[in-house]
Protein backbone atom coordinates (compact mmCIF):
# COMPACT_ATOMS: atom_id res chain seq x y z
CA UNK A 1 0.00 0.00 0.00
CA UNK A 2 1.64 3.23 -1.12
CA UNK A 3 -0.40 5.25 1.39
CA UNK A 4 0.57 3.15 4.43
CA UNK A 5 2.31 4.81 7.36
CA UNK A 6 5.94 3.85 7.94
CA UNK A 7 6.57 3.90 11.69
CA UNK A 8 9.70 2.70 13.47
CA UNK A 9 8.30 0.42 16.17
CA UNK A 10 10.17 0.46 19.48
CA UNK A 11 9.33 -1.69 22.52
CA UNK A 12 9.59 -0.46 26.11
CA UNK A 13 11.87 -3.37 27.03
CA UNK A 14 14.44 -2.34 24.41
CA UNK A 15 14.33 1.25 25.67
CA UNK A 16 14.91 0.08 29.26
CA UNK A 17 17.91 -1.97 28.13
CA UNK A 18 19.34 1.10 26.37
CA UNK A 19 18.84 3.21 29.51
CA UNK A 20 20.57 0.55 31.64
CA UNK A 21 23.46 0.39 29.13
CA UNK A 22 23.86 4.19 29.18
CA UNK A 23 22.90 4.73 25.54
CA UNK A 24 19.96 6.94 26.53
CA UNK A 25 19.78 9.56 29.29
CA UNK A 26 16.82 8.96 31.59
CA UNK A 27 16.10 12.67 32.13
CA UNK A 28 15.92 13.55 28.41
CA UNK A 29 12.75 13.64 26.32
CA UNK A 30 12.92 10.67 23.99
CA UNK A 31 11.90 11.33 20.39
CA UNK A 32 12.70 9.85 16.99
CA UNK A 33 16.15 11.44 16.77
CA UNK A 34 17.25 10.23 20.23
CA UNK A 35 15.97 6.70 19.64
CA UNK A 36 17.60 6.59 16.20
CA UNK A 37 20.94 7.75 17.63
CA UNK A 38 20.73 4.97 20.24
CA UNK A 39 20.16 2.42 17.48
CA UNK A 40 16.60 1.54 18.52
CA UNK A 41 14.61 3.13 15.68
CA UNK A 42 15.41 2.11 12.13
CA UNK A 43 13.58 3.76 9.26
CA UNK A 44 10.24 5.18 10.19
CA UNK A 45 9.86 8.17 7.90
CA UNK A 46 6.52 8.90 9.63
CA UNK A 47 7.97 8.76 13.16
CA UNK A 48 8.15 6.31 16.05
CA UNK A 49 5.40 4.09 17.42
CA UNK A 50 5.90 3.06 21.04
CA UNK A 51 4.86 -0.50 21.91
CA UNK A 52 4.37 -1.99 25.38
CA UNK A 53 6.37 -5.23 25.11
CA UNK A 54 8.90 -5.64 27.91
CA UNK A 55 9.33 -4.13 31.35
CA UNK A 56 10.03 -0.48 32.03
CA UNK A 57 11.46 0.50 35.43
CA UNK A 58 12.53 4.11 34.79
CA UNK A 59 10.23 7.13 34.51
CA UNK A 60 10.75 8.55 31.01
CA UNK A 61 9.06 11.14 28.81
CA UNK A 62 8.39 10.48 25.14
CA UNK A 63 7.41 12.52 22.11
CA UNK A 64 6.27 10.02 19.48
CA UNK A 65 3.96 9.75 16.48
CA UNK A 66 1.99 6.88 18.03
CA UNK A 67 1.79 4.64 21.07
CA UNK A 68 -0.20 1.60 22.14
CA UNK A 69 -2.55 1.83 25.13
CA UNK A 70 -0.39 -0.59 27.09
CA UNK A 71 2.74 1.47 26.47
CA UNK A 72 1.05 4.70 27.57
CA UNK A 73 -0.29 3.06 30.74
CA UNK A 74 3.11 1.54 31.60
CA UNK A 75 4.94 4.86 31.16
CA UNK A 76 2.37 6.91 33.09
CA UNK A 77 2.26 4.35 35.92
CA UNK A 78 5.94 5.10 36.62
CA UNK A 79 5.42 8.87 36.52
CA UNK A 80 6.53 9.48 32.94
CA UNK A 81 4.51 10.97 30.10
CA UNK A 82 3.83 10.24 26.44
CA UNK A 83 3.10 13.09 24.03
CA UNK A 84 1.59 11.80 20.79
CA UNK A 85 2.19 14.32 18.02
CA UNK A 86 0.03 14.58 14.94
CA UNK A 87 2.10 14.13 11.80
CA UNK A 88 0.47 15.75 8.77
CA UNK A 89 0.73 13.37 5.80
CA UNK A 90 2.35 14.64 2.62
CA UNK A 91 -0.91 14.17 0.71
CA UNK A 92 -2.74 16.51 3.10
CA UNK A 93 0.04 19.09 2.84
CA UNK A 94 -0.18 18.97 -0.96
CA UNK A 95 -3.98 19.24 -0.91
CA UNK A 96 -3.85 22.28 1.37
CA UNK A 97 -1.28 23.92 -0.88
CA UNK A 98 -3.10 23.12 -4.15
CA UNK A 99 -4.41 26.18 -5.94
CA UNK A 100 -2.60 28.78 -3.85
CA UNK A 101 -0.07 29.62 -6.57
CA UNK A 102 -2.87 30.04 -9.12
CA UNK A 103 -4.79 32.36 -6.79
CA UNK A 104 -1.66 34.42 -6.14
CA UNK A 105 -1.00 34.71 -9.87
CA UNK A 106 -4.59 35.82 -10.58
CA UNK A 107 -4.42 38.43 -7.81
CA UNK A 108 -1.12 39.70 -9.19
CA UNK A 109 -2.63 40.01 -12.71
CA UNK A 110 -5.68 41.79 -11.33
CA UNK A 111 -3.48 44.37 -9.61
CA UNK A 112 -2.14 45.46 -13.02
CA UNK A 113 -5.63 45.81 -14.54
CA UNK A 114 -6.95 47.98 -11.73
Amino acid sequence: NIFAKDYAEVNLGAIQQAVDAGKIEANATLDHDVLKAAGLARGGKDGVRLLGKGDLTTALSFTVAGASKGAIEAVEKLGGNVDVIHVVPAAEKAAAKKGTKYAERQAHKASFKA
